[in-house]
This record gives structure tokens, sequence and C-alpha cells, in this order.
């Protein structure tokens, strides 16, 4: 990963929310914002909305010039919440120029109800980012990184390094729950008191890519999961029978039933560790700014090998 990027996290927000859609008059001047949270995993909602359009516009597509552009990764990955700024814009062209057989899709023809229709269909999550597609494709749009590398929150401790102590907390460093479900970026350290500081955050999450202000990070240690271990019971199924064991055992308590990787973060999760993943010091992330971080907890902080800086205008 290079060193110096071209725009700061909050600038790349503004971005996404300002994506300009050519011929597109559904807005005066063609902006559509990406206000939604999409990931094509099941445990944060899934992209059922976004399948069925990737599905109608391979179809309507077929034998037109922008089959070729479905065929490719870039493609795929818009409706899978990890698009980049460009795919996205060329995936809604495809909408606006073909809105005629869109329009005729059930599904689809309440959007084209409304002047703003690709709005609509962003506002309903057919289009959107999660954590590691705001990520991933920051680093791309910024030339941090030359290309999209799919990667799970926790495998950015390869890029940004976890830190042992707050002091070491700088602008442009990255967030990741301890649990490895979700990441995001800090834009500035504001305010340092001791035992915490006062960071501008951003990430997507509910609502979209977003920026949040005046988000407390404090020192002292959290929830930790050995991640490898994790992982290795995970795609082993090893504790199935424990798990079919402890279902049954809640549902005659009368509790709700969990699926095994519930179990198993359950299961492997541990109480009041000063330092885990990486060796990194276990910080715990507030619920708290404008808007409100929603997404809190026992995090690493983690500093890009090298620093990372800002590119200043010439």
């Amino acid at each position: 990963m290079k060193s110096i990027a071209q725009f700061a996290p909050w600038e790349y927000v503004n971005r996404l929310h300002d994506l300009r859609v050519p011929g597109y008059t559904g807005f005066p001047d063609g902006s559509v914002m990406i206000s939604s949270y999409l990931s094509a995993n099941a445990m944060f909602g899934g992209n059922s909305k976004a399948a069925v359009l990737r599905a109608q516009l391979v179809r309507i597509v077929s034998g037109k010039p922008e089959h070729a552009f479905t065929q490719t990764a870039g493609f795929d990955r818009v409706f899978t919440g990890q698009g980049l700024p460009k795919d996205i814009i060329a995936v809604m062209s495809i909408v606006n120029t073909y809105q005629d057989q869109f329009k005729a899709v059930p599904q689809f023809a309440p959007y084209f109800q409304q002047k703003d229709f690709l709005q609509a269909m962003a506002d309903d999550a057919c289009f959107g980012l999660d954590c590691i597609g705001f990520v991933g494709t920051y680093l791309v749009e910024s030339a941090l990184e030359d290309s999209y590398v799919g990667r799970r929150p926790l495998d950015y401790a390869a890029v940004f390094q976890p830190v042992r102590s707050l002091d070491e907390i700088t602008d442009y460093s990255a967030v990741m729950l301890t649990n490895g479900l979700h990441i995001q970026l800090i834009d500035t350290v504001n305010e340092r008191k001791g035992n915490s500081i006062v960071v501008d955050l951003c990430q997507s999450t509910k609502g979209g890519p977003q920026t949040n202000f005046g988000v407390t990070i404090r020192s002292g240690g959290g929830d930790f999961l050995p991640v490898d271990t994790f992982r290795a019971a995970l795609a082993s199924r090893q504790y199935a029978q424990e798990h079919a064991a402890d279902n049954a055992a809640r549902a005659g308590r009368g509790e709700k039933t969990r699926d095994y990787e519930t179990f198993l973060r359950a299961k492997f999760t541990q109480k009041n560790v000063s330092f885990g993943y990486g060796g990194g010091a276990i910080f715990q992330l507030s619920a708290n700014g404008e808007p409100q971080n929603i997404v809190g907890g026992s995090v690493y902080v983690g500093v890009a090998r090298g620093g990372l800086s800002i590119r200043t205008p010439a």
C-alpha cells in the first residue's frame, strides 16, 4: 500500500453522497447519494434486492453493448456492497438508459413512480456499500492501492498494524472490532484526554457511508476473540454436537436458539483482555458522536505501515 492518499476519508464519504450519473434527470444535477448499507452476508441483512437487480440487468442488456461490463468482477461487486464508485455509476447508467424495461419488472415498478428513481433504489438497498467495501474502495479511489483487494475486517490488520497504546493512534488509522465483524476509519484525532481520545470516524453502516463526529475511544481492554481458533472451528464444525446441545438447552429454557457461528463467537470470546490479535491493545469504542456511531464495542486500532498522509494541493 502506498503512503500518500489523494483525499481524506471524510472527503470520500462526501463523494459517495454525490455520485453523478450522466444523463440522469431524477435530481437536478444528476446526483445520487449512496444511502444504504448493503452486504452479501446474510448475518447483516443480505443483498436480496441487489441480487434481483443484477439478474434483471444481465437479462435486459443481453446482446447489447453493455453486456461485456456484466462479465467483469467490478460489476459483480456492485451487488455485494463492495463496488467502486465508477462501477456503481455504470450500473445506474444502465438502469437509466433502459428504464422502460426495468419499469416492466413488478419489483422495480414502484421506484419509477418517482422522478428520482435511482435515489429511491439506493434508499431501498438496491445499491450500497458494506464496511469492508467502504474501506477497500477508499484505498483504491484515494490511490493508496492499485486495485480492489477482498479482505475481511481483521485482515486489514496486515495493512494497518494494531497499536499497543492510545498515544500511537493517528489520523487515518483503521478501527477493527475484535470480533472481526466491522471496520471503520479514523479521519481525525481531535482530542487526547489521558485514557481516551476523541475522533471523527468514517464508515459504512446503517444509513450507508457516513462521518461520525466526536466519537470516543478509551483504553483499558475488553472482549477478545482468538480469531484463528474461531475460524478453524467454524470451518471444521468440530463443535457441531455441542452447538446442538446448547440449542436444545436454550429451547428448554424458552430462549431463542442461535446459529453455529454465533454459538462459536460466544464460546471463544474472552472478557477483560488487554492485548489480542497481532499483539494489539484492546480499546473500547463508544456509541456516541454526531450522528451517533451505532457500532461500538471492543476494538483494535491499526496504523498504516510506514505511516499515512493526505496529499496537500500544490
